[in-house]
């Protein structure tokens, strides 16, 4: 469980980057129904850490991965 909300982003059709007040800490891409989360600061490096029917499951494997 987090200890506090991310901070959310649109950052492109279908794309979120999850942040702390200080850092990107990756990206949750919505795909049809599955949301991949990703992990790295930059869109274009970051790498597939799961994927998940929950928005919320998504959000937290980006943050487990920081």
């Amino acid at each position: 469980m987090l200890l506090r909300e991310p901070d959310i982003a649109l950052v492109d059709e279908d794309v979120y980057a999850v942040m702390t007040e200080s850092a990107t800490l990756g990206y949750v891409h919505k795909v049809g129904n599955v949301y991949v989360a990703l992990s790295g600061e930059y869109l274009h490096h970051a790498v597939e850490v799961g994927q998940s029917l929950s928005w919320d499951q998504a959000v937290q494997m980006v943050f487990r991965e920081a």
